[in-house]
């Protein structure tokens, strides 16, 4: 089975107040991560369950509170106790809960694969952190799956408010992260312009001379015309300048410092425990800019990832609207994993998202 190395720190920090000390306990996890992350299903809490070849289970005792892996094909469960089927050979997942996780350094462009066990739907909402700020916050349910990238080098860890068992993969994949646009200049000055204007010094003026001398000349300057004595007046009239095309350079192209990156979500069921109705459902940005389109028949629940996702901001608020059909006013789907204090869901720039959305 694969093995998670575990490291713990305990950390202690004194709190003085009037006349008061108060001693808090923390505890910090230093883990190295599974190479994959398992196919997990929530069966249930007490009772009989049975899996196919290949699966195994993962159980959750609550006295005390840890989880441990089962052999299949059946198993039979305490009351209280709740049951996961899980393809393949893992060890259970460390019993977590409010503590944090130092997975360690992270670099940009690698990616991010995560499934949670055990997390209940209230307000305790767990996060992933890089460098100590929040970049992703993790879908609520008894089975959870995600993904993002990382979108700088940095030190990643996740915060536990609710009690979850964890599965990680971390860098085993990298996306290379490129603009979504790319300037290419179109013209360059050549390196072959004289510093002043200057003419061929066997060139002379007579009143039916032309010019045969070959003018080079810079941007912004203008030649001067000194022509040699004759004794007859010259025909021409310096009423006019030399009609002279003057070249003005353009700037050249200055690189943004970071890259646009595309986001990418997926619309998501599960976590609600409800099932698409048949019909089209739109995730736009707030304000009403699509994003994309996704045709659901009757009892699907997941639409699959989208990828390279432009959105107008580097972090912005999403919706998703149900159409049953032409011309029907659109239903908005309650957003069960908004963003902090609104009830829309959200988006970023180099990240995937699921957008876990129930039924109004």
């Amino acid at each position: 089975m694969k093995k998670y190395a575990v490291k713990v720190v305990t950390l202690f920090t004194l709190c003085l107040g009037v006349g008061l000390a108060v001693l808090t306990l923390m505890q910090v996890w230093q883990v190295q991560a599974a190479d994959d992350v398992p196919a997990l299903a929530f069966l249930g809490e007490g009772g009989s369950f049975s899996v196919g070849e290949g699966y195994n289970f993962i159980v959750k005792a609550r006295h005390p509170y840890h989880f441990m892996t089962m052999p299949g094909p059946e198993y039979s469960a305490r009351e209280g106790e709740r049951v996961w089927s899980v393809l393949g050979d893992f060890d259970a997942p460390r019993a977590e809960f409010q503590n944090t996780t130092v997975v360690g350094p992270v670099q940009k462009g690698c990616v991010i694969d995560f499934a949670t066990i055990d997390d209940d739907e209230d307000e305790r909402i767990n996060y992933f952190l890089l460098d100590g700020a929040v970049i992703y916050t993790m879908g609520q349910g008894l089975s959870t799956r995600g993904r993002f990238f990382i979108p700088r080098d940095g030190m990643l860890s996740y915060e536990a408010n609710d009690s979850i068992g964890m599965f990680l993969s971390v860098c085993e994949k990298k996306v290379t992260l490129t603009p979504t646009m790319t300037v290419t200049p179109t013209a360059t000055l050549e390196p072959t312009f004289t510093p002043s204007p200057t003419f061929t010094p066997t060139m002379t003026l007579s009143p039916t001379a032309t010019l045969t001398g070959t003018l080079i000349a810079t941007p912004t300057l203008t030649p001067t015309l000194t022509p040699v004595p004759s004794s007859t007046p010259l025909p021409l009239t310096p009423t006019a300048e030399p009609d002279i095309a003057t070249a003005t350079p353009s700037p050249s192209p200055t690189a943004t410092k970071e890259p646009r990156l595309p986001a990418c979500l997926r619309i998501n069921f599960d976590v609600g425990g409800q099932e698409a109705r048949r019909g089209l459902y739109i995730a736009q940005e707030v304000g009403g800019r699509f994003l994309v389109g996704w045709e659901a028949d009757d009892g699907w629940q997941d639409s699959g990832w989208f990828y390279d996702i432009d959105i107008t901001f580097p972090a912005v608020y999403v919706e998703v609207l149900y159409y049953h059909g032409p011309g029907a006013e659109p239903v908005r789907m309650k957003m069960l994993n908004p963003a902090p204090d609104v009830d829309a869901g959200w988006l970023a720039r180099g990240m995937c998202h699921a957008l876990e959305v129930g039924w109004p």
